[in-house]
């Protein structure tokens, strides 16, 4: 019986992601500024994206992700329909691979078509400023940097943005 109680357990934190986190939607961030950060491309990995020059520019949207994370994955053509749905300069997304050597995602890039920048913070640094303890979590900017929403699943875009075509 005790085995059947540790299992319901440990499926009550897996349904929020890939682990449990300590955040809720919304989360303890919302209102405040975004932590800033630097971090290399995967497509082009001798070039940064700077989240502050970014931000001051347009919305953002970050999504914290890895390959062996099933609903990070899932999220993938969700991600691409959102990047149709709004022309360049009207919300940036960036996809922050957490933990992931560049060599390990070569190959997932290949099967996956991912149409939005990738990031690689493979020291999980900008992922720990950001409180993250599970997978995937979406961090949503308003131009200039002010968090408007914190969760566990992408937000509605149209809730904060309207779409540009």
């Amino acid at each position: 019986m005790k085995k059947g109680w540790l299992l319901l357990v440990l499926i009550a934190f897996a349904l929020p992601g890939c682990g449990p986190s300590p955040q809720k939607p919304g989360g303890r961030f919302k209102g405040q500024a975004a932590p800033d950060f630097a971090l290399p491309f995967f497509q082009e990995p001798g070039r940064k994206f700077s989240l502050s020059a970014t931000a001051g520019q347009t919305p953002v949207l970050l999504v914290f992700w890895a390959t062996w994370c099933p609903p990070c994955v899932e999220e993938i053509p969700q991600l691409n329909e959102i990047q149709k749905r709004y022309e360049p300069g009207t919300l940036k997304i960036a996809a922050v691979n957490v933990g992931q050597s560049h060599e390990a995602l070569l190959e997932f890039a290949r099967e996956h078509d991912m149409n939005y920048d990738i990031l690689m913070d493979e020291a999980g640094e900008v992922a720990g400023r950001y409180g993250v303890a599970g997978l995937p979590v979406a961090v949503l900017l308003a131009k200039g940097g002010e968090i408007i929403y914190y969760g566990f699943t992408l937000p509605r875009i149209e809730e904060y943005l309207p779409p540009s075509h």
